[in-house]
């Protein structure tokens, strides 16, 4: 494992980090699909929908057998970012 620059007493491959990482994906799609349902520009569906699914994998790969509520916060978030993006779509 290698130091994280940012958080020295942090190790870059620890579950805390990839959480985070996780985390931040989750926020990046939030913001990208309300991005997306404010401007109703199909480009930024194909953006935001991509981002959608980048957060999936980054959360399927940091899922372990125990479930940690940050990481179910995120799922939750993620989910009903979806679901709002579908809406948006839906109506257009």
């Amino acid at each position: 494992m290698t130091q994280n620059p940012k958080h020295p007493h942090v190790q870059s491959n620890s579950v805390f980090t990839k959480i985070e990482h996780a985390h931040l994906a989750v926020e990046s799609a939030k913001k990208m699909v309300a991005a997306a349902t404010m401007s109703l520009d199909e480009q930024a569906f194909t953006h935001a929908k991509q981002a959608i699914e980048n957060a999936k994998e980054v959360i399927a790969r940091v899922k372990t057998n125990t479930e940690d509520p940050l990481l179910l916060q995120c799922e939750k978030e993620l989910t009903n970012a979806h679901h709002q993006l579908l809406e948006t779509m839906n109506h257009m």
